[in-house]
């Protein structure tokens, strides 16, 4: 059993299913994005596995504000 600090604020990484869910688009299209280096990813072996963090990241800044409404005239 690990009981240094760190271990206990480790977060579990997701999977690419998980990873898409939670972004709301397919498995696919979530490889494309890592393919084309557009979203953090971690390797380890073969697989491909997501922070929750970078996540949350990605989606912040891919978030556009609603522009102001313009006057009729």
């Amino acid at each position: 059993m690990n009981t240094s600090p760190n271990a206990n604020h480790m977060e579990r990484l997701l999977s690419n299913d998980a990873a898409a869910e939670i972004l709301g688009i397919s498995p696919f299209s979530l490889r494309g994005k890592v393919s084309r280096r557009e979203i953090p990813f971690v390797k380890i072996g073969r697989r491909t596995l997501f922070s929750p963090a970078d996540l949350q990241a990605f989606i912040e800044a891919n978030k556009y504000e609603p522009r102001p409404r313009r006057e009729a005239l």
